[in-house]
């Protein structure tokens, strides 16, 4: 048996998303309905039936990679497609908490 969640801001498609720390989901860029990549991120508390508008990526993308790290609750973003298609080689350091974003490392893609 599957219950709704909370609703999202927009619809989207080829988002990723991470369970943080205290059990929230972290959604991440992904596309919408006109299939433009998304730098917007939501917080989705299962619990209380809600969602969050969670920080802002300094880079629209789809397809990406996230996960949380274990020593601070951080998620870091990895790659993905920007709008024109192009294969980013970027990564992002996003602290729900803290509201904030920053670059982190480039990872090398030959």
């Amino acid at each position: 048996i599957s219950t709704p969640g909370p609703e999202m801001s927009c619809p989207r498609s080829y988002c990723s998303a991470v369970m943080l720390h205290d059990e929230r989901v972290f959604v991440v860029g992904g596309t919408n309905s006109a299939h433009e990549s998304l730098s917007a991120t939501e917080i989705l508390d299962l619990t209380s039936g809600t969602s969050l508008r969670g920080p802002e990526m300094g880079t629209a993308r789809c397809g990406a990679s996230a996960t949380c790290l274990p020593e601070d609750g951080r998620v870091l973003v990895i790659g993905g497609k920007s709008n024109d298609g192009t294969h980013l080689s970027t990564t992002e350091v996003l602290d729900v908490a803290g509201n904030t974003t920053s670059f982190g490392p480039e990872i090398n893609i030959p």
